[in-house]
């Protein structure tokens, strides 16, 4: 075992002096390795290099991959950040914004920490603090999924016992038409003069946020009074036409109006919804880079615990209980298949009354009765079970 401070020539004084922190150096399999112990104390560089001989003894025994020492002792804070930067360079814009959000909590609860610290009783500790603050299961879940990633391993790795979250199975529910309205409302009366135009868009047109998020000027056309989607989750929704009418229209017409009011005019390179303090844009070369606390602003106001996602559920549940041509809205809404486009029709019980009660009025058998109305159910019931 050799552990030393190396001495490096002082500059000025041309005199040999000692570096404060601990090295360690010896041969393993042919191999030499020298490292900094990263320490001031020779006793714990001393520990430092049994620690790293026991590494390289067990990675020879079990064959598993050597253990990265540099990548061990990193801050969480470090380790993320690195992963922030190098994520964007092989991943969509969504995925980095992703990483951005899911990073923040992770930061304030285990900046400090470094890799050693993470055990799994720490981990089921941040995941009650984490549910305390209101985080959903999948939210949290995720939050570990982007950790164990900048800790460059995977989550089964890290905390091999340590079970992931139920998350909900469901698929989202369409708004009712009180829940949306109180929605439109609280949208309106936000400090934010994006947050209003952006859920009014989504629930007449039923395009997603991102879709939204990254609209251009380009993309409207006034004249021809068309919304020409861009990038898209799916290559089904990319470049997909939706009109401008009605309310939509009028909606992004005035809109367009505050926009000049903000900004001066309007170029077809700048973004729709542009980079904001959160009341006026201020970057519209750039987009908005999150609409999450103003959306949350909303929902609570409205006293509606929804996803934004959810608008979509419901423009798509409305048009299929408008009756319209499955082909139509595979086309507005830019989905793939006839299965996914079910995932998305949330028929309420309501339209589901009235269609069969339309069946039954052109049936052969039909007695000319009106069907009792779902309020009814009840007494109904009651009636036949006793």
């Amino acid at each position: 075992m050799s552990v030393y401070r190396p001495k490096y020539r002082d500059q000025k004084t041309g005199k040999l002096k000692s570096a404060s922190q601990w090295w360690y150096d010896f041969v393993y399999d042919g191999q030499r390795y020298r490292q900094s112990a990263k320490t001031t104390r020779k006793t714990i560089a001393t520990q430092a290099e049994e620690d790293r001989r026991r590494e390289l003894q067990e990675s020879r025994a079990t064959g598993k991959p050597k253990i990265n020492r540099q990548r061990r002792i990193l801050t969480v804070q470090t380790a993320l950040a690195a992963y922030k930067k190098a994520h964007p360079i092989n991943h969509r814009e969504k995925g980095a914004q992703i990483v951005l959000e899911r990073s923040a909590p992770l930061e304030r609860h285990l900046g400090g920490l470094v890799n050693a610290d993470l055990s799994e009783e720490r981990m089921t500790a941040y995941m009650i603090d984490r549910r305390a603050e209101g985080a959903g299961n999948r939210t949290i879940n995720m939050e570990l999924a982007v950790l164990s990633r900048a800790l460059g391993s995977k989550f089964q790795i890290l905390w091999p016992t340590l079970k992931r979250l139920e998350e909900r199975r469901d698929v989202g529910r369409a708004l009712s038409p009180e829940e949306e309205q109180r929605i439109v409302n609280a949208a309106s009366h936000s400090n934010s003069g994006m947050i209003g135009p952006i859920v009014r868009i989504a629930l007449i047109t039923g395009m997603r946020r991102d879709e939204i998020r990254l609209l251009k000027w380009s993309q409207i056309d006034f004249e021809n009074k068309r919304i020409t989607v861009g990038n898209s989750k799916t290559a089904a929704g990319r470049g997909r036409v939706i009109p401008l009418r009605g309310t939509l229209e009028g909606v992004v017409t005035a809109y367009a109006s505050w926009y000049m009011s903000k900004l001066g005019s309007i170029r077809p390179e700048w973004y729709v919804f542009p980079f904001s303090n959160r009341r006026r844009p201020i970057g519209p070369d750039r987009p908005v880079t999150s609409i999450k606390t103003a959306w949350g602003s909303v929902c609570k106001t409205a006293n509606v615990r929804c996803r934004f996602h959810d608008l979509r559920h419901t423009v798509c549940t409305k048009m299929a209980e408008a009756g319209v041509p499955e082909s139509t809205m595979k086309a507005i809404m830019g989905h793939m298949s006839p299965g996914m486009l079910e995932r998305y029709s949330h028929i309420r019980h309501a339209a589901k009354v009235d269609a069969i009660e339309a069946v039954e009025s052109r049936s052969a058998f039909f007695d000319g009765k009106v069907s009792p109305k779902v309020g009814d159910s009840e007494s109904a019931i009651a009636t036949v079970t006793h």
